[in-house]
């Protein structure tokens, strides 16, 4: 995988926002593309399921597309998650992306913090390797960065 080093690289969880306070933060962050980086494309939050929100997205004008093979339940064999991740680079050096999952926060509140979702524990070392800088949206509209390679994480 080759990169500029200024690749960025947004993640956002979905966790129980209305779409309409979602919207709020792709659009704060001016979001061009959804890439769906779970396992399997659905909530129990209907909005968010696949296909109503790739629909919802496109009638405001972003994009959206799943890469199943870099979700965190089901942990893709490592030639497919790199196909992923090589996607995601793909992506991002062409629109401003924001990998999404339904994990709101990506890190835990312990007092030595931890990769709280799949996006920061799994994801994250391997983008950052590749030059990615990685902005991780929060609940609240406010933004983290971390050295993802230092955290702990079980994945």
């Amino acid at each position: 995988m080759h990169t500029p080093t200024s690749l960025v690289i947004h993640t956002i969880g979905h966790g129980r926002h209305a779409f309409a306070d979602f919207l709020a933060l792709l659009r704060e962050y001016e979001i061009e593309l959804v890439a769906d980086v779970r396992s399997a494309a659905r909530s129990r939050w209907p909005q968010y399921n696949g296909r109503v929100l790739e629909e919802n997205l496109r009638e405001l004008g972003i994009g959206y597309e799943w890469l199943p093979e870099c979700g965190g339940k089901v942990i893709a064999p490592p030639e497919e998650l790199a196909r992923g991740l090589e996607r995601i680079m793909e992506l991002a050096s062409e629109v401003r992306v924001a990998l999404m999952c339904s994990e709101s926060q990506p890190l835990t509140k312990h007092v030595e913090p931890r990769a709280n979702c799949h996006r920061v524990g799994l994801l994250g070392p391997p983008l950052r390797a590749h030059g990615a800088r990685l902005i991780h949206i929060l609940p609240g509209g406010g933004t983290l960065e971390v050295d993802e390679t230092t955290l702990p994480s079980i994945w």
